[in-house]
């Protein structure tokens, strides 16, 4: 038996599965949802994002203060389109409800002034109407499924902004009162409760940690994560080559994929279950492909490289305290600045009274001013690119292959090594050498699908 709470559950086997916007866009998605679920051998706990496009609309609602009775409309239109048998789903009290409350906060939120609490309750509608539907739907299919949300099962959220996680510690064990009733948890992803009992929301795809998190809770067999996409790809789709799937990732490498812009991994879903062995899958809805596994790492003599990444457009700053202020505590001073405008950093190299950090183009104007009002020289570089390569067997590999890198006569200029750690090397490269490192790599390392000959 896996756990005793209080009352007994008999010795159970669990799979937990999740299912994200871009798999709940028709009546064949639903259908396909529900197969997988009534085909289970094993205790099915579903976890639901929102419907395809419904957290882009309330974001957007709350930016150009929507309340209005034709935005509510919309939104209710969106759950009983998608299926003719949603129609009866979207008219019960219950749905009606929680559309008044939306468009309460929505008002509210006009004369909150960007009140985050009232903007992470509106936000957490998508995933409340979400699971109604669903819940219903696999009871017509014929399956004991129950809407449950985040609140019911406790689940806690600690940290601020990016950093903003799900406490395992105090995340209470609801979920098991629920399996003892003997239905299918159909659970809110996403957003759970603050310490101050407010509902606070994961950053976008966060409905992947909340899956992770019930998984260990539960200490289920697996977690699938099942997405439109064939699985991990060895490039990222964006850079316009057409990547091999990766059939198997490590926790250290699917982790640093998620960190470095994968979309189809959140970062912080691998802790919760890492640290237990419990392995996630990431699926096709439709079709026949394997997807990826992610669990173990391996520790290879020889190296392996998995796939390409890159992290674009970043900045390198330099930050240099002045002479007379040059002491002992200036690094983390510098660290504090940039955790209180969760900004995250690359670090490059430090000396005393300087340090050279790679920052995300989007977030390094956020802590200029505090670090300048700090007596802090500021140095900002021009819009370059990190290019990471993944894999496994680095360790007595790195200086060669970087040597090889550097040497390239195309690039000596335009690229510079930052650091091997784990289970990559990064480089910083001029943003007008990215495309053609990235083409090199992924042939070199035969990362991308071969072109057919005629």
């Amino acid at each position: 038996m896996r756990f005793s709470p209080s009352g007994g559950l008999e010795s159970m086997s669990f799979i937990v599965h999740k299912f994200g916007g871009s798999c709940l866009k028709s009546e064949s998605d639903l259908a396909r949802i529900a197969e997988i679920v009534n085909n289970s051998e094993e205790r099915v706990v579903v976890v639901i994002s929102a419907f395809n496009g419904v957290t882009n609309l309330l974001l957007g609602a709350i930016d150009e203060c929507e309340s209005s009775g034709d935005f509510v409309g919309e939104i209710r239109a969106i759950h009983r389109e998608i299926s003719l048998s949603t129609a009866e789903v979207v008219e019960t009290e219950e749905f009606a409800r929680l559309l008044t409350r939306l468009q309460s906060d929505l008002k509210l939120s006009q004369s909150s002034h960007n009140d985050i609490r009232v903007e992470h309750r509106i936000l957490a509608y998508g995933e409340k109407l979400a699971t109604l539907v669903v819940a219903d739907f696999l009871r017509r299919s014929g399956a004991t499924a129950e809407s449950i949300s985040a609140e019911e099962i406790g689940i806690a959220i600690i940290g601020e902004g990016r950093q903003r996680r799900i406490d395992l510690a105090a995340t209470s064990p609801g979920i098991l009162n629920i399996i003892q009733k003997g239905v299918i948890p159909v659970i809110t992803g996403w957003y759970g409760s603050n310490e101050s009992g407010e509902i606070a929301v994961l950053e976008r795809g966060g409905s992947d940690v909340t899956a992770a998190a019930i998984a260990r809770i539960l200490q289920a067999n697996n977690v699938v994560l099942w997405k439109d996409v064939e699985g991990v790809l060895a490039v990222p789709p964006r850079l316009g080559l057409k990547g091999l799937r990766i059939p198997y990732l490590g926790y250290s490498e699917a982790s640093e994929l998620a960190r470095l812009g994968s979309t189809v991994l959140h970062p912080h879903c691998i802790e919760p279950v890492a640290t237990v062995g419990i392995p996630i899958e990431l699926r096709p809805l439709h079709g026949s492909g394997n997807g990826t596994v992610i669990g173990p790492d391996l520790h290879l003599e020889q190296p392996q490289v998995k796939a390409i990444a890159c992290a674009y457009p970043v900045r390198m700053v330099t930050i240099r305290s002045p002479i007379h202020r040059r002491a002992s505590g200036f690094t983390l001073k510098v660290l504090e600045i940039l955790e209180q405008h969760d900004v995250e950093a690359w670090f490059l190299h430090a000396l005393p009274g300087s340090i050279e950090l790679i920052i995300d183009d989007d977030g390094f104007n956020r802590p200029l001013e505090d670090l300048k009002r700090s007596d802090f020289y500021v140095e900002v570089g021009e819009v370059s690119a990190v290019i990471s390569v993944i894999g496994s067997g680095f360790a007595n590999w790195s200086d060669g292959f970087k040597q090889i890198m550097l040497e390239q006569e195309c690039w000596k200029e335009g690229l510079k090594f930052i650091n091997s750690e784990g289970p990559s090397l990064h480089f910083l490269a001029d943003k007008n050498e990215l495309d053609g490192i990235i083409e090199f790599l992924s042939h070199t390392f035969g990362l991308i699908e071969p072109e057919i000959q005629n």
